[in-house]
């Protein structure tokens, strides 16, 4: 039988002394953090060791689940992943993971997980490059004869991009969804000739800190960390896309309990606040207080949510439905 660990839970009554669970991430420094939050006190709660593994891969999960051979146990995943592979990559969650947790606004699970983090992609402009008039508006980062410079795409299309286009084009906020990804894709082909994309978030940032270009598309954790790290740029507060990244349970893990147990402790308000100082991410649970430094402050859209334009939330459900749709035409528009 499942047996969840109450969370923040340090009695020890769970002990699965010698076990191990493998949770999987993005990696880099912002996994390093998570496990400082998430992983170490479980262990002292539980004696569960969490290892990590990395970068997410959705092709190597299928082969992992298709051939029965499964040695991740917990993941992260889009809520566009986290919807399209519910029941098939991913584990049924029992109900108990969320007894007694009450989420913050915008943050929902699925079936088969629940928020981890939120996550915002936002607009930020590079001050070295527009010393004089700055770009204010989602628009600019389109308007290559106002603004000329390199734009930097993340690696990840279904986390705001396309949003941030329709955005751009004149369509309001409301009227979003359903997306119509034949134009934003016409938006963005309007700058083909100033556009790089950026291979992995690591290479995002440091493309940021090389001054190699002017303007982003970005997680607020990778500009957190470009001021940190001396970078000139400012955010542009006019549109922000938040979704709540997820954490889900791979289909055939061989060990559930205790990966189910890894994901209610999750949720603890207090982790959820470190979790959010340490990397710089907007905590789910709606108790959970956590305190930003100065460069999170800049970069943090829920450091002044009143004040940064208009936030709008990621309808996973409707990506869910089409991911695979628009991946085939994203990836045809981007190898032109």
């Amino acid at each position: 039988m499942l047996v969840l660990a109450a969370t923040g839970c340090s009695s020890g009554s769970s002990d699965d002394s010698g076990s191990k669970i493998t949770f999987v991430g993005y990696g880099n420094e912002t996994q390093e953090y998570q496990l400082e939050a998430f992983g170490e006190p479980f262990t002292e709660d539980t004696g569960t060791q969490v290892v990590s593994d990395s970068p997410v891969d959705l092709a190597k999960l299928k082969a992992m689940v298709d051939s029965g051979n499964v040695t991740w146990d917990n993941v992260i995943m889009t809520p566009a992943g986290a919807n399209q592979h519910c029941g098939t990559l991913l584990e049924k969650l029992p109900k108990e993971v969320t007894d007694g947790v009450t989420l913050a606004d915008g943050a929902t699970g699925t079936g088969c997980s629940v928020p981890f983090y939120f996550s915002q992609l936002m607009f930020v402009a590079n001050d070295d490059t527009y010393s004089g008039d700055k770009p204010d508006t989602i628009a600019d980062f389109f308007d290559t004869k106002k603004f000329p410079g390199k734009r930097l795409l993340p690696p990840e299309f279904d986390t705001g991009m396309m949003e941030l286009a329709l955005l751009a084009d004149g369509v309001d906020a409301d009227d979003l969804y359903p997306l119509d990804i034949d134009r934003a894709l016409a938006k963005f082909d309007s700058i083909r000739d100033s556009l790089v994309f950026a291979e992995s978030y690591g290479q995002l940032g440091q493309s940021m800190l090389d001054g190699s270009v002017d303007m982003a598309l970005t997680p607020e954790s990778r500009f957190g960390y470009l001021l940190r790290d001396g970078g000139n740029w400012s955010a542009v507060w006019d549109a922000t896309v938040i979704s709540a990244d997820q954490l889900a349970v791979p289909k055939g893990s061989k060990n559930t309990d205790q990966a189910f147990e890894f994901i209610k402790s999750t949720l603890d308000a207090d982790r959820q606040a470190k979790a959010a100082e340490l990397t710089g991410r907007g905590a789910v649970v709606a108790d959970a207080n956590p305190q930003f430094d100065e460069n999170q402050e800049q970069a943090v859209i829920f450091a002044d949510l009143d004040n940064r334009g208009r936030a709008i939330y990621f309808d996973g459900a409707w990506w869910g439905e089409n991911l695979d749709q628009v991946t085939k035409q994203y990836t045809a528009w981007q190898i032109g």
